[in-house]
């Protein structure tokens, strides 16, 4: 059997990691390359792909029947007409829980301790203490979206002394670290009382747009917006507006609605705002924990059991 791995934007395997799969996975023919260097004969009769294809790379795998994506997130491959439905997707979720949470928690105790504010004065040399500090115990931080990233977000927050609320597309057993278990439909009522609101949504249609003009406007006076999912889940215009006429305390974007942000975006330059260039994922362990999952996976594959991290694409995760 052969498999594709495809290196495109962040994704890359240090060679001792692909010996480890070849090592272990005898049956696997791999094949790995840059796209730029995939030659036709690479994809002809490829079963599986790793990385994010193209309608081109697509076209061109009649024998392929697993797609596994180095990303938690699926919105680039899952409505895709070119990818037939027989095909498995599976995400990366499970990789980057830890570092998305840290980083979650990072930006907002920067805002706790005024971080943002000390940073700038540093830069101006201005010896100033800042008396407008927050706390994070005894809080209360909502968490949009428990998946992998959400689900540790809430674990540490409440770690951390927080009342957490998390909030889901649909009712589940409530973690033990998660005070106050709501339903997307019930968003509101809780983003009316939160001192802390972190976004850890996947982009589908169900979630563009969700964290709307509206719903900023609900949200409560003084709060910290963190956003470590999808961009275009927020209404960034009206995001502005709140940082600008002082309802929302501050902002921490590690995504936004274009990426690269375009330069002329004021977010920018705004001091209640601080941007970190989708870099949760960030973390030298990134190559160690995709490769653990691929092994579990392909040892499931051929198996024919059920794959970790199935991508319902009706959902879009």
């Amino acid at each position: 059997m052969k498999a594709v791995l495809c290196y495109a934007g962040d994704f890359n395997l240090e060679e001792s990691h692909v010996e480890r799969l070849r090592r272990q996975l005898p049956e696997v023919t791999f094949v790995c390359k840059p796209r730029p260097e995939l030659a036709p004969d690479d994809l002809q009769d490829a079963a599986v792909f790793i990385g994010w294809p193209t309608d081109e790379e697509l076209a061109a795998m009649p024998s392929l029947r697993w797609v596994q994506l180095p990303s938690a997130g699926a919105d680039s491959i899952v409505n895709r007409q070119l990818l037939r439905d027989d095909v498995i997707v599976t995400n990366s979720s499970g990789v980057f829980g830890v570092p998305g949470a840290e980083h979650a928690l990072a930006l907002m105790l920067a805002f706790t301790r005024q971080l943002h504010v000390h940073f700038r004065q540093q830069s101006e040399r201005i010896w100033k203490r800042n008396p407008y500090c927050l706390e994070i115990q005894d809080s209360t931080v909502t968490v949009i979206g428990l998946g992998d990233i959400g689900t540790e977000v809430a674990r540490k927050a409440k770690g951390l002394g927080a009342y957490v609320i998390g909030v889901k597309r649909s009712a589940t057993d409530c973690p033990a670290f998660v005070d106050e278990l709501c339903l997307t439909a019930d968003l509101d009522s809780a983003l009316a009382k939160s001192d802390f609101i972190v976004s850890a949504l996947p982009l589908t249609e169900e979630t563009k747009g969700l964290i709307s003009a509206e719903r900023i406007g609900k949200m409560k006076k003084g709060a910290v917006f963190v956003n470590v999912g999808r961009g275009p889940t927020v209404d960034e215009t009206a995001l502005i507006d709140a940082l600008q006429n002082g309802r929302l305390e501050g902002a921490g974007l590690d995504v936004t609605e274009i990426e690269p942000l375009p330069e002329t975006s004021p977010l920018w330059t705004m001091p209640n705002v601080l941007i970190t260039s989708h870099a949760v994922g960030v973390t030298p362990k990134k190559a160690q924990r995709r490769t653990e999952l691929y092994l579990e996976n392909f040892a499931r594959f051929l198996r024919g059991e059920p794959l970790v991290n199935t991508v319902i694409r009706t959902r879009g995760y």
